[in-house]
């Protein structure tokens, strides 16, 4: 469906202005919600993505994001099908996403770096106790908005991955979660994820912060993968002397290849990256 049919089918309910950005699954579009008058991000699903998964599918999936109200989640306001085109409706924020931030400058002080983390760490730790794991967490989801974190596209991979789609993605060319920010477990394949992906991918997100780069650099997908397979990351202080060696330590944990040998739950590596008297193996 062209953008034009798609702007007149919803043209009783949103005004599109223009095109915001593209992902690896969706078209993000400003709109003018016209019931409550407000500025909204209107997502279109990828046109091949939809025809994977199933428009039906995906909209039954990512209802359980709808539910999800917590302070660092952004919300879902809305979602529906025109002929086959997929859309979910979040509000928008201003501000911008935390890869826009590392773009201008590539690293961030320690203390707001840890702050952004404790608050995605919140956010999830708030899903996992309501059964949703993100399994893509990564810079692009991070919104920054008023100097507080903002998790966005919660479910989204969920109803992916969660598809019969979900197991055919490679013939259509794409992969669910990102390489950079992706655990082994996902990079393997494996079915059944834990939270404890999640913990590993914030892991990738705050060494990413301090050093200006993601643990595992690579020109392609499969380099990224192998690394993360088989290498270890370079320790953060070595890149980074000021940067605590509590949170090194905490990280150091994070980041474990098997997911039994990571933090439980996000909380607790929240609460180990605000506790500098921590001594961690």
């Amino acid at each position: 469906m062209s953008l034009e049919r798609l702007r007149l089918s919803l043209s009783d309910r949103y005004r599109l202005e223009g095109e915001l950005g593209q992902g690896g699954m969706a078209t993000v579009y400003l709109a003018h919600d016209l019931k409550h008058d407000r500025k909204v991000a209107l997502k279109v699903l990828r046109p091949e993505l939809a025809a994977v998964i199933g428009a039906e599918r995906f909209l039954a999936e990512i209802k359980t994001t709808a539910n999800l109200q917590h302070p660092h989640i952004l919300s879902l306001f809305d979602s529906g099908e025109v002929e086959g085109t997929v859309y979910y409706v979040m509000p928008y924020v201003e501000g911008e996403s935390l890869r826009d931030r590392l773009r201008r400058v590539k690293q961030l002080p320690v203390e707001e770096a840890l702050r952004i983390t404790t608050e995605v760490a919140d956010a999830l730790q708030y899903a996992h106790g309501h059964g949703v794991i993100h399994r893509d967490i990564k810079p692009e989801n991070i919104l920054l908005h008023g100097g507080h974190a903002l998790v966005a596209d919660f479910g989204i991979a969920l109803a992916v991955s969660r598809s019969d789609g979900g197991t055919r993605m490679t013939e259509t060319g794409m992969s669910l979660g990102t390489p950079h920010y992706m655990s082994p477990e996902q990079a393997m394949g494996e079915r059944e994820i834990t939270p404890t992906a999640d913990v590993y991918a914030l892991g990738c997100v705050l060494y990413e912060m301090l050093t200006g780069e993601p643990p595992f650099p690579g020109p392609t997908a499969q380099a990224i993968v192998a690394k993360l397979l088989t290498s270890e990351p370079e320790p953060v202080t070595t890149l980074r002397k000021t940067v605590p060696p509590h949170v090194e330590a905490a990280l150091g944990i994070a980041l474990q290849k098997l997911p039994a040998d990571r933090f439980a739950g996000a909380a607790q590596f929240a609460a180990v990256l605000g506790d500098t008297g921590t001594v961690l193996r």
